[in-house]
């Protein structure tokens, strides 16, 4: 698994390094995935590559439970904050920023996948699905990929997760 994360690292980086670079690689990236990019991903590295790299990191320096609910948090809590928040925001007539709803999700769907994959108690779930949601809310230049894994990673260790 380690190899595997590194090689994709190794190889999204390579690939957002060029089309940061190179214009003729920056059009056909953005034809090819400018659709899934976020307005301000086409100026930096994507979201894709920032979750690759909280991966990577988590996997190798995190025990596996810890990191385990690490990834959980990165990838499926926030994707659905951004899905429950977005469509409540839409409903509303909002168009931007985050949500209570949407962070709601998040701290729900860390606890389930923390529960349920990784066999932590449901208070320390719950404890850690808001840790994922605190570290994702701010508006810092740090992506909040990185943010949620690497914040919930250090939660769990310090919980006991391990």
């Amino acid at each position: 698994m380690r190899a595997l994360l590194l090689g994709a690292l190794a190889v999204a980086l390579v690939v957002e390094l060029l089309r940061l670079q190179v214009r003729a690689v920056s059009r056909l990236f953005i034809r090819a995935v400018g659709p899934l990019l976020r307005g301000s991903e086409q100026r930096r590295l994507s979201g894709a590559t920032t979750l690759a790299l909280a991966m990577t990191l988590v996997v190798l320096l995190a025990p596996a439970r810890a990191a385990l609910v690490a990834l959980w948090a990165a990838a499926v809590g926030d994707a659905s904050a951004a899905i429950v928040g977005r469509a409540v925001q839409a409903a509303r007539g909002v168009s931007s920023g985050k949500s209570a709803v949407g962070s709601l999700a998040l701290v729900l769907a860390t606890a389930a996948g923390a529960a349920w994959l990784a066999g932590v108690p449901p208070i320390l779930a719950l404890a850690l699905g808001c840790v994922a949601a605190l570290a994702e809310w701010p508006r810092w230049p740090l992506d909040d990929n990185l943010r949620v894994a690497t914040a919930t990673a250090v939660a769990a260790v310090l919980l006991g997760v391990r």
